[in-house]
């Protein structure tokens, strides 16, 4: 019997942690133990989903095992029904493969009722599959429709009924496929699992169907079901029956003792040695009978015009004419005509004309909706049919860009175009792709996994040491750096925790989706890949991830969010300007010294220079005397014209780690000679460094006779280090080189040979590192657009920077820098200036703050009480007044009285307005609507100065609460009205003129807005205030706000001084001393004092109250 094996049919993956924790075994791990147990089959059951399957399936194969396919589905007899009976689900072919997934798919409908709290398969579409033959059923677990359906001693005649009627359904079931219907046995020391094994034997007799054995696996072994069942109880998913289920992974002897044991201990005759040693046979008979298949990796374009040649020869046509091309000189225009030619010939030969109508119908979508688009991204640059159909803004014949990059008929590779947008428009494009009824689209799955400091949170909790004591579980995971370094004496002190937590590491816990990425297809998806749906996102989300989806070439579109994309937009509509685009040469000088001077002075809003080092590469690049020194080059006599352009985008390249080799001498204007005019000439745009991909290719095109498309292959093998492309090229490169030198430009041999050593080297290292110049020209022109703006318009633009970055206070304050360096000042949200967003007031040349970010603030609450701006109001009361009453004015005869002026009259001749309204209510005009403003909001606006014009915080916020109370707008009589109103006003201007205390203002601000808007400069340089802090185990980390600078810093305080201070977020401190120490950092595994870095720590400080009146406030 020891050499006997089965295998487990029904086992999880943490791939069905998506709703409720269960697992922390990796399907990796049952591919290990069937290979070191001589199994020739594995699968994964997960509970409702069929996710990551293609990965399962290459994994599997990978290590010379059969995939089966599988996943523990839930049914439910009704969509109206609550229930979901787990069942099994195994495919015998790919035909059940596609139906498992089409299965899995529908039932993740969440307006249909399919998916309630699970998703869920209705009986009858399982039925229906069914009878197709081709996939089997096993009856799961005691969740399955056998012992739910189990009669109970309470139950109702109609209850018995209805148990029976569903038992029936589903033995009527089996009797379509007595093959391949199977009742599932478990050995577990049960009661409950013990009478299901009863009935299961029963019924398999009855029909005359196989019974099958399963452990119900949750786990590879029993440290593994430790690990899950600490996780289960720090969530608190635990079962009080756990501990008699062990849902590992057993040999075959394990599983027929534990059969024999549950034999014995409650009587389960029916389940005979036979029965079991066929129960486990039967698993191995159904994995033998189960047909491999291969998934097609051809590329899936979408298919959505009859003709797509036609089609597209169309958008040529009228890319010509709306580009201007048409317009040209004659010669000119055979160079882009040429090239359209060449293009077309390598879509066409590559099959990807398709893709282009799909990547195009997508972009004019969002230009046809106001959403404006980025000036290219990635390769695809280099494509002059690309800028005819809009798809970028690079006119690729114009800045000289390398098509080949991006597709060549050498390399038919799948095509992709990536597209940058701002953050909110990405998302409406998203759900326009996802809703459209052209294709089949769905966002693409991500799997959240742990880290190590998130493995310690779910550990600790489950641990008895830790569970209860959050602070206590943080204080450990803040002692945890981002790269998952930390000190071995915290090792040490939680060594249990640390060995356990880092076995989950990388085990999945939820799904999401990517950001940017959706699949589409014209053919089906939900049977070819699976599709889902997850929590807070209501569109389909495909049931592989990226790499899968990559890997057999279906289509997918990245729809990046870019913030520089948005800033553009903003600024440009604020300015009255057409969206800059590089083609914006009417309005933009490319090489406006001016403008490129701003850049170098500050890198604000400069895409990707806007980190220090970045900064300080553009003030070396754009020095004069660097500019100088690339002007003359090697030949002081004979100046080289500089573009500046072409230097911006030799700087986005340099500051990679591929730059670091010529970083330096770039930013320094030293240039390199190479040995030859005909190198110098070919690298003076790089200042004689070979750094861009497709320089590479030209390279091989010009000095050594290869085409591009073979250039670009050769590219692609040195970069992957591909030892067959390497031994074979390299001599053929050599030689190519030195036979051009000396035939095309005269050079000697020794000379060449020389050259061609040298050079060598300087290409294989370009070759692994190369950046590429399609993408980096690209995003050069949106970063002196952003400039530009930011020099000539920089009031429109600041309201846009700031709109954009309103979530990201450190870029806020280098704008509120930039800003005032220009006379401009951004202030806090304000009645009359501010609507719900940031908004530009040209007459004080100031940005007002929106009041839609503030917390329980709207974005309708801020427009409507920007409409009453310019309402005259003398008091508080007679603003709120305006807002609450719906009547706007009398009208008696032919006048009309304001509502305000007539509370103002005798309380007679009131009186006899309200007679006369009795008779006539038409002498009431009332508004068109109120502003709807509730009493939270106008609150938060109070205690935030929002109305200061009126008064002190505390006075309007006593005003406000006495108005709500009193005066009543839907009172049908004016004279109480009046009553209420007189009341308010007299309140209003008896009571006393105050703000609320400071530290109640700035905590308000802290909570409404995230950040705070208040300086003092008379307060000393030694006032803040504690915004944030955290806690660790011998320190203290404070955010404080200098109340002088209104700058933001942060320092340490250790644990003595804090708790003798009992520090809190909210408290003011006077600092006395503070002292600079060098930080702990991680090298190479170990702690050490850093020698350059510093952190500083409080050592002296005293809390002061700076609410009272001597103090300066």
């Amino acid at each position: 019997m020891a050499d006997k094996q089965w295998i487990s049919l029904h086992q999880h993956t943490d791939i069905s942690n998506s709703n409720y924790f269960e697992v922390v075994t990796q399907f990796k791990d049952y591919v290990a133990y069937a290979k070191e147990h001589g199994l020739h089959a594995v699968t994964s059951t997960e509970h409702g989903n069929v996710v990551r399957w293609i990965y399962r399936k290459e994994l599997a194969e990978q290590a010379g095992l059969k995939y089966i396919h599988g996943m523990e589905a839930y049914v439910t007899m009704s969509l109206e029904g609550k229930e979901a009976y787990h069942t099994i689900l195994l495919a015998r072919n790919y035909d059940g493969v596609k139906e498992i997934n089409k299965l899995s798919s529908k039932s993740f409908n969440r307006t249909d009722g399919h998916f309630y709290r699970k998703p869920r398969i209705l009986f009858n579409e399982l039925k229906d599959t069914f009878k197709n033959g081709n996939i089997y059923i096993t009856t799961a677990c005691l969740a399955g429709f056998i012992y739910q359906n189990k009669p109970q001693k309470d139950d109702t005649e109609e209850i018995r009924n209805n148990k029976k009627n569903v038992v029936q359904q589903w033995l009527d079931m089996a009797k379509l496929h007595k093959d391949m219907f199977y009742f599932e046995i478990q050995p577990h020391d049960n009661k409950e699992q013990a009478e299901l094994n009863t009935l299961a034997i029963k019924y398999a007799k009855l029909i005359g169907c196989h019974v099958i054995a399963s452990n119900d696996v949750h786990a590879l072994n029993p440290k593994h079901n430790e690990l899950r069942m600490i996780v289960k109880k720090g969530k608190h998913n635990g079962y009080d029956s756990d501990d008699e289920f062990e849902l590992w992974v057993k040999t075959y002897d394990e599983m027929v003792s534990s059969f024999q044991k549950q034999r014995a201990d409650f009587n389960v005759d029916i389940m005979s040695d036979e029965v079991i040693t066929k129960a486990l046979q039967a698993t191995l008979d159904i994995a033998d009978s189960v047909e491999e298949f291969e998934l097609d990796k051809s590329h899936k374009y979408p298919k959505l015009y009859k003709d797509p040649e036609k089609e597209f020869q169309k958008r040529i046509k009228q890319g010509l004419k709306d580009r201007g091309i048409l317009d040209k000189p004659k010669e000119e225009r055979k160079v882009y005509l040429d090239r359209v030619k060449h293009e077309y010939e390598v879509y066409k030969h590559n099959g990807a004309i398709d893709y282009m109508l799909c990547h195009e119908d997508i972009v004019n979508t969002a230009h046809k909706n106001g959403i404006d688009t980025g000036a290219g991204r990635g390769s695809v640059s280099g494509s002059l049919i690309a800028y005819l159909c809009h798809q970028t803004d690079m006119d690729s014949v114009r800045l000289g860009l390398n098509f080949e990059r991006f597709m060549n008929p050498e390399r038919v590779s799948l095509a992709d175009i990536d597209l940058d947008l701002e953050s909110k428009d990405q998302q409406w494009i998203q759900q326009w792709m996802l809703t459209n009824d052209k294709w089949h689209a769905a966002s693409i799955l991500t799997t959240n996994t742990y880290g190590l400091k998130g493995a310690i949170k779910a550990i600790a909790d489950g641990m008895d040491r830790y569970a209860g004591k959050p602070q206590y579980i943080q204080s450990i995971r803040n002692q945890i750096d981002d790269k998952g370094n930390y000190n071995n004496s915290l090792y040490e002190e939680h060594k249990e925790l640390f060995d356990n937590a880092k076995q989950i590491v990388g085990v999945i816990d939820s799904f999401g989706r990517h950001a940017a990425g959706v699949l589409i297809d014209t053919n089906t998806i939900d049977d070819h890949v699976g599709i889902q749906t997850i929590s807070k996102w209501d569109y389909p989300v495909t049931q592989v991830t990226m790499k899968e989806i990559d890997h057999y070439n279906w289509v997918k579109f990245d729809m990046l969010g870019l913030d520089n994309v948005g800033l553009i937009s903003k600024a440009c509509k604020l300015a009255g300007l057409p969206y800059l685009t590089p083609d914006s040469t009417d309005i933009v000088d490319f090489e406006d010294k001016k403008v490129w001077g701003s850049m170098r002075d500050n890198n604000i809003g400069i895409f990707q220079f806007e980190a220090d080092r970045a900064g300080q590469i553009l003030k070396d690049l754009f020095a004069p005397d660097t500019i100088d020194k690339i002007e003359n080059g090697f030949d002081n006599n004979k100046r080289t014209k500089v573009r500046y352009m072409d230097l911006l985008s030799l700087a986005n390249a340099a500051q990679r780690p591929s730059g670091a080799s010529y970083l330096y001498n770039v930013t320094h204007g030293i240039v390199k000679d190479n040995g030859h005019p005909a190198l110098n000439e070919f690298l003076a745009p790089t200042l004689g460094n070979l750094v861009y991909q497709e320089q590479l290719i030209q390279f091989l095109v010009q000095f050594c006779g290869y085409t591009a498309g073979a250039a670009d292959i050769v590219r692609r093998g040195f970069s992957k280090k591909i030892k067959s492309i390497l031994d074979e090229e390299v001599p053929k490169i050599h030689k190519a080189f030195v036979k051009t030198m000396m035939e095309k430009y005269g050079d000697s041999e020794e000379h060449a040979e020389k050259i061609a050593k040298d050079f060598m080297q300087v290409f294989m290292d370009a070759a692994n590192y190369g950046f590429s110049i399609n993408h980096s020209m690209a995003y050069s022109y949106i970063g002196y657009i952003s400039t530009w703006l930011r020099y000539y318009y920089p009031l429109e633009w600041g309201t846009a920077a700031c709109e954009i970055w309103k979530d990201k206070p450190e870029k806020i304050a280098k704008v509120t820098s930039y800003l005032e360096s220009r006379g401009i000042n951004i202030k806090p949200a304000r009645f009359r200036k501010s609507r719900a967003l940031y908004y530009m007031d040209k007459e004080t040349n100031s940005i007002y703050e929106g009041i839609e970010p503030i917390k329980r603030v709207n974005e309708k609450a801020g427009e409507q009480l920007y409409s009453l701006r310019d309402n005259q109001y003398d008091t508080f009361t007679d603003l709120l007044l305006d807002i609450y009453e719906p009547i706007q004015a009398i009208q008696e005869s032919n006048y009309i009285t304001k509502l305000t002026n007539l509370y103002k009259l005798s309380s007679d001749k009131v009186k006899e307005i309200d007679k006369l309204a009795k008779c006539n209510k038409n002498i009431f005009i009332k508004k068109e609507k109120c502003v709807e403003v509730n009493k939270s909001i106008m609150l938060n606006l109070i205690s935030l100065n929002y109305f200061d014009e009126f008064g002190g915080s505390k006075l309007l916020a006593e005003t406000y609460k006495k108005f709500i109370k009193i005066y009543k707008p839907k009172n049908k009589t004016l004279i109480n009205k009046q009553k209420a109103y007189l009341e308010c006003l007299e309140f209003e201007r008896t009571s006393a003129n105050i703000d609320f205390p400071l530290d109640y203002q700035l905590k308000q601000q802290l909570e409404l807005k995230g950040k705070i808007s208040y300086s003092n400069d008379k307060l000393p340089n030694t006032y803040v205030f504690v915004t944030d802090l955290a806690k660790m185990s011998n320190r203290c980390k404070l955010n404080i706000y200098s109340l002088k600078t209104g700058k933001i810093s942060q320092i340490l305080v250790s644990k003595r001084n804090y708790i003798s201070q009992k520090i809190e977020i909210g408290d003011f401190i006077n600092i006395k001393k503070v002292v600079a120490k060098p930080k702990i950092v991680n090298v190479n595994g170990k702690w050490t004092k850093s020698e350059d870095e510093r952190e500083f720590w409080l050592e002296a400080f005293s809390l002061i109250n700076l609410n009272k009146k001597d103090d300066g406030v």
